[in-house]
């Protein structure tokens, strides 16, 4: 076995255990901050991308423009989204904090109140590193569940009348929730529109075409991720916090430290995140590969069913 052979099929050991052993030991020695801690993401992001270049250095180039295309998309909407409405579901209170005393490097102004940039950073980081943990579990280490050539050309735009009745019921319950507490659920909602409204569109489309395996792997790794930097570093030092008024009202009392809360929407979140991101990834996956116009990708087309579209 060569060294790039090694690299790729074990390096993510190495790379994990790195990945861990940073941020501890900078919190050892008192050098550890919000900024610093997004090591838990660049790290990973370092190995990934090459290693997923390598994988596809053969292909036609359509499986890098979907994940390019797949999680700038959610890093761009991750963004916009915290910026308009995290004052909702977020508190930042290092941004109120007098000037060379703020534990962040810089907050920029948001609706509603300021926003730290290391927020921001990690959602663009965040998502790149799922989609790119399940793009390369897919094409190497989970590679025998790989889908392979089961790509027909169909809409890939597809409603499920199973997730219509279960985002129906969603919404039921958020209207509940905003009558019995006297707030509206903000952070229950957002969970349930990005879950539920990709699967929706996308699960009978592209359900076939994913990974679950990879999936499940990319889940567990978030959820490891996510114990350690959010659980364990960042909420006893109150890097950020969560609005009581846009919750729900449930908390897990083992990981909340007095005022710092942590709802349980909070870890609902790590399991739906790499769900959307890879159904999401699945889906330009497909629509790169799809032989047809646009609109035959997107909505079906008579005359182009039944072709057979290779994968790369």
């Amino acid at each position: 076995m060569d060294l790039r052979t090694f690299w790729i099929n074990l390096g993510w050991l190495v790379v994990l255990i790195v990945t861990i052993a940073t941020p501890l030991a900078l919190d050892a020695v008192g050098r550890l901050t919000y900024f610093s801690s997004l090591v838990f993401w660049g790290i990973p992001l370092l190995y990934l991308w090459p290693v997923f270049q390598s994988l596809t250095a053969t292909g036609t180039g359509r499986r890098r423009r979907a994940l390019r295309w797949s999680a700038g998309t959610i890093a761009v909407m991750g963004v916009a989204l915290d910026l308009v409405l995290g004052h909702l579901t977020f508190r930042f209170p290092g941004c109120d904090a007098a000037p060379g005393t703020s534990p962040y490097v810089l907050c920029v102004p948001g609706l509603g109140g300021l926003v730290p940039v290391e927020e921001l950073l990690f959602y663009v980081m965040g998502p790149i590193v799922i989609v790119l943990t399940y793009a390369c579990a897919d094409e190497r280490w989970l590679g025998r569940y790989h889908s392979g050539d089961d790509r027909l050309d169909y809409a890939l735009i597809r409603l499920s009348p199973h997730l219509v009745a279960l985002a129906a019921i969603a919404a039921v319950t958020a209207i509940v929730l905003w009558r019995a507490n006297g707030t509206f659920p903000t952070y229950f909602a957002f969970l349930t529109a990005g879950a539920i409204l990709p699967a929706m569109f996308l699960y009978r489309a592209v359900g076939h075409l994913t990974n679950w395996q990879g999936l499940a792997v990319t889940t567990l790794y978030v959820l490891l991720t996510s114990i350690i930097w959010e659980v364990t570093l960042a909420i006893p030092r109150d890097w950020w916090g969560y609005e009581p008024a846009g919750m729900i009202g449930l908390v897990i009392g083992a990981w909340s430290r007095g005022t710092a809360i942590f709802p349980v929407e909070a870890a609902v979140v790590w399991l739906t995140a790499p769900l959307s991101c890879i159904l999401i990834y699945e889906f330009a996956n497909a629509f790169f590969h799809h032989s047809g116009s646009t609109r035959a990708a997107l909505f079906g087309d008579t005359a182009a069913s039944g072709h057979r579209t290779r994968r790369p």
